[in-house]
């Protein structure tokens, strides 16, 4: 998943337990191995494709996801990260591509169909999946753990028994329960063609979105419900903050000139001081 993963609280069985999921997890979902089923499914042109119960319930996850933010959240965008130049592990993408912009294809979630055969994408669409899976990943992979702990994967966070947890912009919260996390553009970004680009793409125009923050930090339920929020924040833009307010979501928002924007919701659980 091209990130560092931190497990605290599991004993020798459950450590080797949570590496044994992330590890099912890569297999089944990433973009970088040929022979994975997410691989599979994408080259399937068209046809229906036969899915492991782990891919569909991934992909019902980010079905739902599209329903509930109008398709600002959309799992069709896969060709358009690779039209961004994201098409290597991200280790590999960090040096400058010389070869010119280009968009991908908007987001067209709304044309795949799952049925009790499978899965079928329209031709010439590509799953992407990856951070609903790893978000998943992080909230199994703390269940899995019969104490307090925490399981953090890049910037998505699960954690039970309370932990006290740095933020973007200074300070810190203490985390209670549930999920914290980050998404935004300062870590996965590179140069294509001269221009900087990076792995949040806008649906409507199937290139990397134009937002005024850097990054957007949220607390949900779960890792999944914080991650999908903080990624709704940062594609909304301007309207961020108040759609977060409005859906009861804690958030914070940084711009680049370091200006941190908190939502009524953040600084009252912070105050409390809880994030649950």
């Amino acid at each position: 998943m091209g990130c560092e993963i931190v497990v605290a609280g599991a004993t020798a069985v459950e450590l080797e337990a949570v590496r044994a999921l992330f590890d099912e997890c890569d297999r089944i979902f990433s973009r970088f191995r040929p022979e994975s089923e997410l691989n599979r499914v994408n080259a399937a042109r068209g046809r229906f494709a036969r899915v492991s119960a782990p891919f569909a319930r991934a992909l019902a996850a980010a079905l739902d996801l599209a329903a509930a933010t109008d398709g600002v959240l959309d799992p069709t965008l896969g060709g358009a990260i690779e039209a961004a130049g994201y098409d290597d592990d991200f280790e590999r993408v960090r040096g400058e591509d010389r070869r010119p912009v280009v968009a991908g294809a908007p987001g067209c979630w709304r044309q795949v169909r799952v049925t009790s055969f499978g899965v079928q994408l329209p031709p010439g669409v590509f799953l992407d999946l990856n951070g609903v899976v790893k978000a998943m990943a992080v909230d199994d992979a703390l269940a899995l753990l019969t104490g307090d702990g925490y399981v953090s994967a890049g910037g998505d966070l699960a954690a039970r028994g309370g932990l006290a947890v740095a933020v973007p912009g200074g300070g810190a919260v203490q985390l209670v329960s549930g999920g914290l996390a980050t998404s935004g553009s300062t870590k996965r970004r590179w140069l294509r063609g001269g221009e900087l680009q990076h792995h949040l793409i806008d649906p409507r125009t199937g290139r990397p979105a134009e937002s005024p923050w850097e990054q957007v930090t949220a607390c949900g339920r779960t890792c999944l419900a914080a991650d999908a929020a903080a990624k709704l924040g940062y594609l909304l833009g301007d309207r961020g903050p108040e759609v977060l307010e409005a859906r009861g979501i804690p958030a914070q928002f940084v711009a680049p000139d370091c200006t941190v924007v908190e939502n009524r919701r953040w600084w009252t659980a912070v105050e409390e001081p809880a994030c649950t």
